[in-house]
């Protein structure tokens, strides 16, 4: 019976020490994991990092081909559009020129009015046995810039340089804005649309000029814009 127990002990014993070392075993083994499981974790890192390298250089490269293929394009339409806006600027130019044509020929047509109608009041006041000299500066004050725009308005009162344009897109309006600036002044423009008609005067004792005109319709201290190409 005591031969039976020491056998099965032993037995017993055996299969312990053999657990003890499968688990030192299996101990050691597990110890590795957290090792193993930052390199895998590195190499797929690097996995995807090498991919996503390789996806942005290949699209870095059709991109550039592609702006390059674009760019070619580029003289033919820059040439393109310079045509097109000296086009344009020569038409504003023109505009301008028969504009400066009609104000200086409405400032013979003033002048004349102005002759006639001091001429006019001039012989009422003789006959009243006035000065005909005292309604010199009244007439002078119903001629000269404000009456000449009266009457070029009259023949043309929606007139703009940019009429019937579609303005609504920004960057058609500023590159219109743009090619009429090299033609007009914008000064100019802005005073030219807020000018109203000036008071009348009252009569001033005689020796009043009629304020002095440069032929244009316009006083002789007006800037006139730079007659200057963009091109």
């Amino acid at each position: 019976m005591v031969d039976l127990n020491t056998s099965t002990l032993e037995e017993q014993l055996r299969r312990a020490e053999e657990a003890a070392q499968e688990v030192s075993r299996l101990e050691q083994l597990a110890s590795q994991a957290p090792g193993l499981r930052e390199r895998i974790a590195k190499i797929q890192r690097q996995e995807e990092r090498e991919l996503n390298r390789r996806n942005a250089l290949d699209l870095a490269e059709q991109e550039i081909l592609a702006a390059s293929e674009k760019q070619g394009a580029i003289p033919a339409n820059l040439d393109t559009v310079s045509r097109l806006v000296f086009s344009l600027y020569s038409a504003l130019k023109e505009i301008d020129n028969h504009r400066k044509a009609a104000v200086h020929a409405m400032g013979v047509v003033d002048q004349m009015d102005y002759e006639q109608e001091l001429e006019e009041l001039g012989e009422q006041q003789k006959e009243m046995g006035r000065d005909p000299q005292t309604v010199e500066y009244l007439v002078a004050s119903r001629h000269g810039q404000t009456r000449i725009k009266q009457l070029i308005d009259q023949l043309d009162p929606d007139f703009g340089y940019l009429r019937s344009c579609d303005m609504k897109e920004p960057l058609r309006r500023d590159v219109a804005n743009f090619i009429l600036a090299q033609v007009v002044s914008p000064d100019k423009l802005a005073a030219e649309k807020s000018q109203t008609p000036a008071p009348q005067l009252p009569a001033q004792p005689t020796g009043i000029p009629r304020p002095t005109s440069n032929g244009n319709g316009f006083s002789g201290d007006e800037d006139e814009h730079n007659d200057l190409s963009p091109f």
